[in-house]
């Protein structure tokens, strides 16, 4: 027997289908529950940026190791200052996406924080680490995705996180954990990607291939290494995805791997495996980024459709995909990248200019501890909830 009714959602406060998920959302956790608003105060941004001042925005922090990559400078706006409105302990989260948050400390002093992050203090100093932890874990995203709101760009609004309740161990075992959250923040510290600075001087362009010696008055930093393409047993770009691309999952299609997908974020598109004639891409295989400044170098987990922005690096050996991948999103690969991109508007980077990138000894002594690191929101889940 079926009875319906009809209900006035006008005096309803939560029927918005987000916050009815949210509040399904459980903790992996027995311990109590407190709202955040009983834990941290929210601070206001008192100072303005103008363009061309470098600042951290969520785009900045790299969605695998937690860590500010490179600084936004045409953000012009409000931002926090580090050191004053911002001290140690302070914990920004992304308004935007679901990325990881950022624990203020002494590696960010001076910097520039856009308003795109809520800025919470917490109410004891211990507990700014434990939050940056719980709402950077893979938990604490999924809360924070479900907490969004909005078709086009989903956010979460700070008076919406406040409400939110994060599980508050006892104080024993809290403590307990300080260590491995500190351990784990502490690898987020990672070199920033710089831009070339400008120079001037004379030089022979006769002997000496042009763009390289435009680009920096140091060209052997081309042959500081064994170039990327003798790890490799092809170097292919990817294939148009567009005509026959669904933007649902669907059985029998492939995920595929775009600029967005190789810096973190969750796949928008799906094609055919068996049409279309797509370019895929094996686990093992390395994917960089062709289009735009940044590498965003990843292995492949799993069988994808690379699109046509996207390198495939088929590894002669692909035990050292992890070591390749951490190289190329690192600083010094990264100043040689920009010597051999070519385009004004929008940096590119053809397959035999990525294959000259030279890889030093040292980047492959670490390929076993590289291989075993995973991303941050999976590290933080295990230490978290361990018990």
């Amino acid at each position: 027997m079926f009875t319906s009714a009809i209900f006035d959602l006008r005096l309803e406060r939560n029927w918005e289908p987000g916050r009815l998920t949210a509040e399904a959302f459980r903790w992996p956790t027995s311990d109590p529950e407190l709202p955040l608003r009983e834990l941290a105060t929210r601070l206001a941004p008192r100072s303005f940026a103008d363009a061309g001042s470098p600042v951290v925005t969520p785009a900045s922090v790299d969605s695998q190791s937690g860590g500010v990559r490179r600084r936004n400078k045409k953000y012009q706006g409000a931002v926090f200052q580090v050191g004053a409105e911002l001290r140690s302990g302070d914990v920004l989260v992304p308004r935007l996406g679901v990325g990881p948050a950022l624990l203020v400390s002494d590696h960010l002093r001076g910097a520039l924080v856009a308003a795109r992050f809520s800025a919470l203090r917490p109410l004891e100093p211990e507990l700014g680490l434990w939050l940056w932890g719980v709402l950077s874990s893979e938990s604490g995203r999924r809360l924070r995705a479900n907490l969004s709101q909005g078709a086009a760009v989903a956010a979460v609004e700070a008076s919406v996180l406040l409400d939110a309740t994060v599980p508050v161990p006892p104080l024993e075992r809290m403590r307990r954990v300080t260590g491995p959250l500190r351990a784990i923040e502490d690898s987020t510290h990672v070199d920033e990607e710089e831009a070339v600075e400008t120079w001037w001087q004379t030089t022979d362009l006769r002997a000496t291939e042009w763009r390289i010696a435009l680009a920096t008055p140091d060209p052997s930093l081309l042959t500081a290494g064994v170039p990327l393409a003798n790890f490799c047993g092809e170097i292919a770009r990817g294939g148009s995805t567009r005509r026959l691309a669904i933007e649902e999952e669907a059985p029998g299609y492939l995920p595929v791997a775009d600029v967005s997908m190789l810096g973190g974020k969750p796949p928008r598109r799906w094609v055919p495996q068996d049409e279309g004639n797509p370019t895929v891409a094996y686990p093992g295989d390395l994917l960089v980024a062709a289009l735009g400044n940044l590498p965003h170098a990843r292995v492949a987990d799993a069988p994808v459709a690379a699109d046509t922005h996207v390198l495939i690096l088929r590894l002669r050996n692909p035990s050292l995909g992890p070591a390749l991948a951490h190289y190329l999103n690192g600083q010094d690969a990264y100043r040689v990248r920009q010597m051999l991109t070519v385009g004004a508007t929008i940096p590119s980077i053809s397959a035999t200019d990525i294959g000259r990138i030279p890889v030093p000894a040292a980047a492959l002594e670490q390929a076993d501890a590289h291989a075993a690191e995973l991303p941050l929101a999976q590290r933080l889940e295990q230490v978290l909830w361990e018990n």
